[in-house]
């Protein structure tokens, strides 16, 4: 199991306790040297673009949930954003 694996195996046991914080989570990322915010937002664009393929999917069967359906309105929102702007530092889905 690679580190990133059992990182994010770990952040999902933990949004599963009725006492996680998202936003203290949230917070503490923001808070980081610039290489490390870069990082993690091309995590939160990888998390989008997964979601909303989900979401997709999710629609074909007549089920999905907020999260599905906020990740793929944002995800419609980066992908325009990725066509306006170039990223030298950062590696976005395609």
């Amino acid at each position: 199991m690679t580190p990133e694996t059992k990182v994010a195996e770990q952040l999902a046991n933990l949004t599963e306790s009725r006492w996680f914080n998202p936003a203290s989570l949230g917070r503490y990322l923001a808070d980081q040297p610039y290489y490390t915010i870069d990082r993690i937002m091309e995590m939160i664009v990888y998390i989008i673009s997964n979601n909303a393929h989900r979401h997709d999917r999710e629609m074909v069967k007549g089920h999905t949930s907020e999260g599905l359906f906020l990740a793929g309105e944002l995800n419609t929102l980066i992908n325009e954003i990725k066509d306006k702007y170039v990223f030298d530092n950062l590696n976005l889905p395609k």
